[in-house]
Formats: C-alpha cells, structure tokens, sequence
C-alpha cells in the first residue's frame, strides 16, 4: 500500500509540475529525483495529518482519559506518541489509491480521508499499547 501512496503521490506530483522547468546541470535523472523527493514529502504530510487527527481523536477518547487520569503528563505524552505513531505508520495500509487521489485535488475529501483512516487504526494501535 506504501508503493501505491507514493505513485499516487508522484503521479500527483508530476501532473502538478508539468508545466515548470528546470535549469538541469545535464544530469538526465534529476526530474526522477524531484518526484521521489515531492513523493516522500506528500508521504510525510498525510501522515503528520494523521498524527494531528489521532492527538486529537485521543484526547477525547473516554478509555483514554480514564487511563491518563494515573499517569504523569510525561506518561500520557509517550503513550500518545507511541500510539498516534503507530496509528501513522498503519494509515497507508487503510488508504486507497482512488482516496489518495481525492486527497490531492480536494481539501474536504483529505479532511474526511484523514478522519477515516484514523477512525479505522486507532483503537487496534490503542489497544496494542495500553495491553502492555
């Protein structure tokens, strides 16, 4: 699901970027290193999203509350870290390619994407963590 993220990305990405050029030093590869680069950013930017969402998903989870309320603000702080990691690490496997697509083009769907694909990896990551 990871290869598919990154063409849609790249694909995205170089559909964007059709138009521009560039002032190559002669080097034929640079376009190819230019689309693995926008690739790994898009890459990052839908999961720094997922974080955010799933911090805020978290923070308002009762089950999670009720586990905070024993823990120290640094305790709760790597709790969710490591469970809002885990949850940006899996969301490329609950994305499609067709939603990837949306989410390039179309602010409300990569909203909606986003929130969905938490929704989908957040209490197995949650549960993964607080079983420990």
């Amino acid at each position: 699901m990871k290869k598919i993220l990154m063409m849609v990305v790249a694909s995205t990405t170089l559909a964007l970027t059709a138009c521009a050029t560039s002032t190559g030093t002669g080097t034929t590869n640079s376009g190819t290193n230019s689309i693995g680069t926008a690739a790994t950013i898009g890459g990052n930017i839908f999961k720094a999203a997922v974080d955010s969402q799933c911090r805020t998903e978290l923070q308002s989870n009762n089950a999670f509350r009720v586990v905070a309320l024993t823990m120290t603000a640094e305790q709760q702080e790597a709790l969710e870290t490591k469970v809002c990691g885990c949850v940006s690490e899996k969301a490329p496997q609950n994305v499609t390619a067709v939603e990837l697509a949306q989410a390039a083009m179309d602010p409300n769907a990569r909203a909606q994407i986003v929130t969905n694909t938490v929704a989908k990896t957040l209490s197995a990551c949650y549960s993964e963590f607080v079983k420990k």
